[in-house]
């Protein structure tokens, strides 16, 4: 049955069902590893092209293949540099982090809009990656306000937000947990179950920024991401979600709840009257059975978290029932792996106009895993998705990848019983081509080995385009920057040659 209608506080702490050890990081979604805690999950950290055509003898090669052997230099040193004392240092801040709840450094300049703007969740092991996406993100010209959540004061340093607050004049820092517990919004054992991947959606509720863009620090862009608002769909519903994998199981939204499937369960018995609801389920269009994966009982993921676009001046009821979804819910039964269901699930229950892509996930070559060798239909790296536009020509827009900036992308005593697609991916050079979401196939090679549950199997690869190289390698050199402690990378763009 679903939770009750007014709020639990009675839900204590020894209920949470993400009190797992330290040492646990995702590494495949093989299992259910939602209970990871976010210090391992969105960075492995100190606690947490087209193929190149051959050039001729003499010419110039592009200034990116000079800098590889600097990362090559980098990715050794890391191993001692990147645990060292540069994100623990007790350095004040110029506020005190204890006594308020959003830092920003304090300028002469104008207030920054609020009317759009990015959030993204860090703690201390996430910064490196977090700050070089900040900075990648200017790069591509994106001057909107950044709001950087984390849950109570511990889960940032003083050395890492006088990091962030130094190198970014936009930039505000938000404890969400203690701002929320200090407004009775949650009390405080229920506030520490927001210390991982719940902490998104709760980001997404409190902000406000009226149009928001939320982001995963592992993202790598083509281009400025607040393009999305541009689309037809962002414009038309305040919306844009992105599409998981189809992945079968019978679990989250899609486990047997007394009989029948969790998702028509929730839609069923779902309280709308206290939300100013028509009364009685009504599924949207995207739930269609003519269509729908997840309402056929085909997937038990619909929806990757690593990217969403919401106008929440346009939401309606769907942020208080983000909250009921984040607060309640998930404690009676888990719908989500992580949070990533949360928000279309939300937009579904509170009878709200949404759009996803029509285009499924694709993934990226991975170079450890052999893909273009092996089975070169079948790829089994990063996940990538294309602009949401059914234009003729297909535009590559982000993939979300971890394993092609950290050479350590899984904790060191895990790197054993990790799959090889999942480390670290030196040199992608294919990714998906555009499609349409559906379900994994057959290889056509040779290759008769087993596929890690990241693969895509049978939907083929092509080049990448020729720009992705060099935008990768200046993210690298950020994050590396960061990591050693040579925050003068900072400085500039590094316009490699076939960035543009």
């Amino acid at each position: 049955m679903l939770g009750g209608s007014s709020f639990d506080s009675s839900i204590a702490s020894s209920r949470n069902p993400f009190g797992m050890p330290d040492d646990r990081t995702l590494v495949s979604r093989a299992g259910n590893d939602s209970h990871s805690p976010r210090h391992r999950d969105l960075e492995t950290g100190a606690s947490r092209r087209p193929s190149v055509s051959i050039r001729p003898r003499g010419s110039k090669r592009p200034a990116w293949h000079f800098a590889m052997a600097l990362l090559l230099l980098c990715s050794v040193l890391y191993v001692t540099a990147g645990s060292s004392s540069h994100f623990n240092s007790s350095e004040a801040v110029t506020e005190d982090a204890s006594s308020t709840k959003k830092l920003s450094k304090s300028t002469s300049e104008s207030p920054v809009s609020r009317d759009k703007g990015i959030i993204m969740c860090m703690h201390n092991g996430a910064v490196p990656m977090g700050l070089s996406l900040v900075r990648e993100l200017r790069c591509l010209g994106n001057e909107e306000l950044i709001q950087i959540y984390h849950c109570f004061p511990d889960e940032l340093s003083n050395h890492s937000r006088s990091l962030l607050l130094g190198a970014d004049s936009r930039l505000e820092i938000v404890d969400v947990c203690s701002d929320l517990v200090e407004k009775r919004v949650l009390i405080e054992n229920k506030a520490k179950q927001f210390r991982n991947w719940w902490i998104k959606p709760l980001a997404m509720y409190h902000t406000d920024i009226k149009e928001v863009l939320l982001l995963d620090v592992d993202d790598i862009f083509m281009r400025d991401p607040a393009v999305l608002r541009t689309t037809k769909g962002y414009k038309r519903t305040g919306t844009t979600f992105f599409y998981d994998r189809v992945l079968s199981s019978r679990e989250f939204f899609n486990q047997d709840i007394d009989g029948k499937q969790y998702l028509k369960q929730l839609l069923e018995e779902f309280d709308y009257e206290k939300y100013g609801l028509p009364a009685g389920a009504s599924p949207s269009s995207h739930l269609d059975p003519a269509k729908s994966f997840a309402y056929r009982g085909e997937t038990s993921h619909e929806q990757d978290s690593s990217l969403v676009a919401i106008d929440k001046s346009r939401a309606g009821q769907a942020m208080n029932v983000m909250l009921f979804l984040i607060t309640q819910q998930r404690f009676v039964h888990e719908f989500s792996y992580g949070d990533k269901e949360t928000f279309w699930l939300s937009f579904e229950l509170a009878k709200q106009n949404y759009f996803f892509s029509p285009w499924g996930v694709g993934d990226i070559s991975s170079s450890t895993n052999q893909d273009m060798t092996e089975h070169n239909d079948s790829l089994c790296g990063s996940m990538v998705h294309y602009m949401p536009v059914e234009d003729d020509t297909p535009e590559f827009l982000y993939a979300n990848g971890k394993a092609m900036l950290n050479p350590f992308p899984v904790a060191m005593d895990k790197l054993g019983a990790a799959s090889r697609n999942v480390l670290f991916n030196t040199n992608p050079t294919h990714l998906t081509p555009r499609q349409r979401r559906r379900p994994n196939g057959q290889s056509h090679t040779d290759y008769k080995g087993g596929y890690a549950m990241e693969c895509l199997i049978g939907f083929g690869a092509e080049p990448l385009p020729a720009k992705f190289a060099p935008l990768l390698l200046r993210r690298r050199l950020f994050y590396f920057g960061i990591r050693m402690g040579v925050l003068s990378a900072l400085d500039q763009c590094f316009p490699f040659d076939g960035m543009i």
